[in-house]
């Protein structure tokens, strides 16, 4: 009879995986049941190859049971009619009910399933009652169980290894010397996995509990066999110590000293277990001895502040005489002036009638030039110079294109093709250089012109906005909070004059001055106070930095809302009426952020960022919510307010604590600059620069936050923002590379050999679909791919249709995650596929995108922006590396609407969940954006990195839209795109209403898509 070992050596089947540990031990604990009618059960089987050695192993066997979660393990086969698959989670009572169809009770459980602990107490709990006496219960792999990944540690009270060895106390309970079940000591494992025993004898048949390395075994007898018993004592010679002949003639049983007082005996749960909950309180006394000391502390301000109020009242009546007396010396002072101004205007009107009597000669010059022999005769040559310039750079672009495409005719087809897509302006963009200081660029972004058209109020829409705030039957109480610490006198002067603008009147304004050393400050802010009763101040004793001051401020709020003001900032009139307005029509809003635009020394307002809807994954990137932030006083409260330690990102922290206890749709955003962010050496408007602590400031809180979150990751600062990298799981997950093709086999070898040659992530497959191939060299390279076990060739004669290319090769897809790929795309980063499976693995991600290159090195996609061009454009198409454009999106980890799928990764389920691509109405074009805003509507989010990159020599197997029947299909799809999608085309929430439709750029829109202001 051959041993385990043999078997494993001479197996040829289906594979089978065990420690080389365990073969000689199952032999020894196996042996006794070989030759016997038995049942066994083995949790998690994989690709099924032990249960063929058990068929081998035990000849004469009543039923071997397989068990396994896979849905591919229904696939297995045995000849062997006593072996059996159930396919489901051994945990879940259909499941149970499917292994009891087979077998009711058992003679051998192994246990080789998830190995997280909670799976395996529970599988004890539920499959070792159905043991048999003289049962064996084994558990596989349990290193598992010092591990965090699979519910474990060292000392981690409900780790699968802390439970079998309290069964070793439970087998002992005899002899405990208290009134306690045995069930009592398992009662936490009971209350953490949500399980328990259904039989509460079943602990009293556990009769041993063996360990070897990384095996527990644990054996199952009738209780009657699992207690000490009696004394059995033999001989007759009690020469050294005597009593032993007395207790044989008694028969005496062994017996237990009572323990009611061994503190060691009588705790109610084991010391780890105590740890946890006293941790618990101890949190708990920490939050109500704070908000005692809170309440102490608003009782002695509140004394303070009516003491404070009495000498204010009294310096009031002081400063109003003086006053008085001052303006009469003003009113004399300003006379003078008068009389001063008019000879100065009178001087002025002299110079302007000089100005223009000069300028009147110099035209009268530039006309006689003009009309001069010598001009005309020049002309001929002045004119071809100035055109030579712009000759050779159409020249250059031309033979570039002809070089890249081909040949002269290929490139004339690319041409006419970029003509029938975006007409001349399109190919003129070609042939033009695109940069983002070109004259054209600079009209399309002239900010001071669109502030005049788009961001003025005149006074009848003050009026407008004084009667809707007058009919509104709720107006919120705004707190604006202010830190302040030795700013300019005059500019904390005009940011608190622009909150006392406000068209919206029901506001307050909290100021605390960290001990400003400047001596302007302090009388300054108690004139401000004396003047508005709105205004309150605090004047803190101890410099606290930025945080501290903030938290002094924002205990002065009685408002409902908090907005933060930096002490050098300004907010237009209408801020806190749109603010306000928001939070009316939004009842469950808790978070508001505006646009925003900075201001300069000379009041010149410039450099405006129009932001996205919210986008968590640019905002781990960046703070784009920082200006204007508006925050629900209570959820503050319920966040501590600001965190002491991240000065300089310390608001980044406030929203990151704020967002984990609200959902997405409590943050609204207002597509208005709503504030203005004053520019000066000391300030980060003008750049991080001014304070590099900020930044790793920034950093810590993002850390911390993914670890309060649970995100496997980390998170650098990158200069230009912050890079989230996620984690790649232990396992990590098969990937299914899917790419289509028509012959092509430059592109495709170059493409196959660039993923296989560079990629640094090993789990994946490729899947080559061949869509009629008929070139011989082609078909002999993809018939030599087979060569490579990770390649498959499907072919698919049907006539071209990408969305049913890819579904059909998505249906005989392995993979739990699916990239879809361009015969085109070549490889750069080597990382890219890491970046891109760490991005889709994250809770509600939908599709990941790429950043494309085209061969030039220009931006190919960046992000697909909805409505450009009646459907969707790419983002900073064609921008030259490197760059980051608008705001540093093209350098950061961003949500958009939809990401190309010419390198697109996606897990297997979203993509059956929605449907797939469309493959009825779209067969070319637009699929990928379709795809994209269905994941979007089913919830999940779509993730553009740019630290996967790849070249794309875009669409160069498909050939041009050059036949009428081809435009026709075009046009089609274009307009199921509009009916079907309809006013979300043109309403991106990863994009700015403010922000253009007509180019690609983000260039200002002329006009915005926003509403009336009133």
């Amino acid at each position: 009879m051959k041993t385990l070992e043999q078997l494993y050596l001479q197996h040829r089947g289906k594979v089978s995986d065990k420690w080389s540990l365990y073969i000689p031990e199952y032999d020894r604990l196996l042996a006794p049941y070989r030759d016997r009618s038995i049942n066994l059960l083995e949790i998690g089987i994989q690709n099924g190859g032990s249960l063929e050695i058990w068929s081998e192993f035990f000849r004469n066997a009543n039923k071997l049971i397989g068990c396994d979660i896979n849905p591919d393990c229904a696939r297995l086969s045995y000849q062997d009619p006593k072996t059996a698959v159930v396919v489901g989670d051994a945990n879940a009572d259909e499941t149970e009910r499917a292994i009891v169809g087979y077998a009711e009770r058992f003679d051998i459980v192994i246990d080789d399933g998830s190995h997280t602990s909670g799976d395996i107490v529970k599988s004890f709990l539920r499959y070792f009652p159905k043991l048999d006496d003289g049962g064996i219960f084994i558990a596989e792999d349990l290193h598992c169980s010092y591990w965090q990944e699979f519910d474990g540690g060292l000392y981690h009270p409900y780790s699968s290894i802390t439970f079998f060895k309290l069964l070793a106390d439970v087998i002992n309970h005899e002899h405990w010397g208290v009134k306690k079940r045995a069930e009592e000591l398992l009662r936490g494992f009971y209350d953490e996995y949500r399980c328990r025993l259904s039989d509460g004898t079943t602990l009293e048949s556990i009769h041993s509990v063996e360990f070897v390395d990384s095996l527990c075994i644990v054996r199952k007898l009738p209780a009657t066999r699992n207690v000490l018993g009696r004394r059995f004592v033999a001989g007759d010679d009690e020469a050294v110590v005597s009593g032993h002949l007395v207790l044989k003639s008694q028969g005496s049983a062994q017996i237990t000293p009572q323990q009611d007082t061994n503190a060691w005996s009588t705790l109610e749960r084991s010391p780890a277990e105590a740890w946890q909950q006293q941790q618990a309180e101890l949190v708990e006394l920490h939050i109500r001895v704070g908000s005692l000391e809170g309440d102490v502390a608003e009782r002695t301000r509140h004394a303070s502040d009516l003491q404070q109020d009495v000498i204010q009242y009294e310096r009031r009546v002081s400063d109003l005489q003086h006053e008085a007396n001052q303006s009469k010396d003003q009113i004399l002072t300003l006379k003078r002036d008068v009389s001063s101004f008019k000879r100065q205007v009178a001087g002025l009107q002299d110079d302007i009638a000089r100005r223009d009597a000069g300028l009147a000669k110099a035209q009268q010059d530039i006309d006689a030039l003009l009309h001069s022999t010598s001009w005309r005769v020049t002309a001929p040559v002045r004119w071809p110079i100035a055109k030579l310039v712009r000759i050779r750079h159409i020249v250059s672009v031309a033979m570039r294109a002809v070089r890249t495409n081909g040949g002269f005719k290929p490139a004339m087809h690319k041409a006419l093709e970029l003509y029938r897509k975006e007409g001349v302006s399109g190919l003129l963009g070609r042939l033009h250089p695109r940069t983002e200081g070109s004259p054209e660029s600079a009209r399309r972004n002239n900010y001071d012109e669109w502030i005049q058209r788009y961001d003025c109020i005149d006074d009848e829409q003050r009026v407008a906005i004084r009667q809707r705030v007058a009919a509104m039957t709720d107006k919120p109480l705004i707190s604006v909070v202010m830190p302040t610490y030795n700013p300019k006198p005059e500019w904390l002067t005009e940011a608190i004059e622009s909150v006392r603008n406000q068209l919206y009147p029901n506001w307050e304004l909290c100021i605390a001055d960290d001990v400003s050393t400047d001596p302007a400050i302090r009388p300054l802010l108690e004139q401000f106070a004396r003047e508005d009763s709105r205004i309150k101040v605090v004047f803190r004793e101890q410099n606290g930095h930025i945080s501290a001051a903030s938290n002094s401020a924002l205990e002065l709020a009685v408002g409902e809302w908090v907005a933060l003001l930096d002490h050098d900032d300004l907010l237009p009139e209408h801020a806190l009426y749109c603010v306000a307005n928001t939070i009316v029509a939004n009842p469950s809003v808790r978070l508001i952020y505006s646009d925003e635009d900075k201001i300069g020394a000379s009041g010149r307002r410039h450099d405006p960022y129009f932001k996205c809807e919210w986008n968590t994954d640019l905002f781990y990137s960046q703070n784009f919510f920082c200006h204007l932030g508006v925050y629900h006083k209570p959820l503050l409260d319920t966040v501590g307010g600001f965190r002491i330690g991240v000065e300089g990102a310390q608001d980044y922290d406030l929203v990151l604590r704020c967002i984990e206890h609200i959902g997405v749709d409590a943050i609204h955003h207002i597509p208005r600059v709503l504030y203005h962010w004053r520019v000066h050496a000391e300030s980060t408007a003008g750049g991080t620069d001014a304070k590099p602590y900020a930044a790793l400031a920034g950093e810590r809180a993002l850390n911390e936050h993914f670890a309060r979150q649970g995100v496997a990751g980390s998170v650098e600062w990158i200069e230009r923002g912050y890079c989230a990298h996620y984690s790649l799981p232990a396992t990590l997950p098969l990937v299914s590379l899917i790419i289509p093709t028509r012959n092509g086999l430059n592109l495709m070898r170059q493409c196959i050999d660039s993923i296989v040659g560079k990629t640094t992530y090993s789990n994946y497959e490729i899947i080559v679909v061949d869509n009629g191939s008929d070139d011989p060299e082609a078909l002999r390279y993809f018939s030599s791919l087979g060569q490579d076990a990770r390649i498959r060739v499907l072919r698919d004669d049907r006539p071209f249709n990408y969305s049913a290319l890819n579904n059909s090769a998505v249906s005989q897809a392995r993979g739990e995650l699916v990239g879809l790929i361009n015969n085109d795309i070549e490889v750069i980063s080597p990382d890219w596929l890491s970046e891109m499976v760490g991005l889709v693995l994250q809770p509600g991600v939908g599709a990941v995108g790429a950043k494309l290159l085209y061969p030039d090195d220009t931006l190919q996609h960046g992000g697909v922006v909805l409505g450009i061009g009646g459907v969707a454009g790419h983002a900073n198409k064609l921008a030259p590396q490197p760059c980051y454009g608008y705001f540093g999106r093209t350098g950061l980890i961003s949500s958009y609407s939809a990401v190309t799928a010419a390198c697109l990764v996606v897990r297997k389920s979203v993509y059956l969940e929605v449907g797939g691509l469309n493959e009825q109405d779209l067969t070319i074009a637009f699929n990928d954006v379709d795809f994209c805003l269905r994941i979007r509507e089913a919830g999940y989010r779509n993730v553009w990195t740019p630290y996967a990159e790849l070249y794309h020599h875009e669409s160069a197997t498909r050939g041009f839209e050059d036949n009428p029947q081809k435009q026709a299909r075009f046009r089609s799809e274009v307009m199921y795109m509009q009916r079907c999608w309809g006013d979300l085309l043109f309403k991106d929430p990863a994009y700015s209403p403010n922000l253009t439709l007509d180019y690609e750029d983000f260039s200002l829109a002329w006009p915005p898509r926003v509403e009336p202001l009133a």
